[in-house]
């Protein structure tokens, strides 16, 4: 979730992979609805068996698998690739360890930043 109006990170990346609901530096949520600084959106991502889906607004804006060569190959082309952040492509290739399950993280870029109603649902 990002403000896409006024954060610059959200003009960086390729095709608007930085933007709200985007899975970010990779995938570009399409279509790009997001509503404006001051109002809610409604997310939902839902993990099934490495299946993940990225909803805005009651619309799927992405879809991609975890674990398999796709994987791979958009952590290699994104700034998590092995080359530029080692780490983090270590931790994102393996993400969720040997039992691939148990991963729920919040990120914000130094600015305030607000959430309601979080609700977690084992599938």
């Amino acid at each position: 979730m990002l403000d896409n109006e006024n954060h610059p990170d959200a003009k960086m990346g390729v095709d608007g992979n930085r933007k709200s609901t985007s899975l970010y530096d990779m995938i570009p949520a399409k279509p790009q609805n997001g509503k404006p600084f001051g109002e809610w959106n409604k997310v939902k991502i839902v993990v099934n068996n490495g299946k993940v889906e990225h909803w805005q607004n009651g619309v799927k804006v992405v879809t991609y698998t975890l674990w398999d060569q796709s994987w791979i190959d958009l952590l290699q082309k994104s700034k998590f690739s092995e080359a530029k952040w080692p780490l983090a492509y270590e931790l994102l290739k393996n993400v969720g360890g040997k039992t691939k399950s148990g991963v729920i993280g919040f990120q914000d870029h130094g600015d305030d930043v607000w959430f309601k109603n979080i609700t977690v649902k084992k599938l």
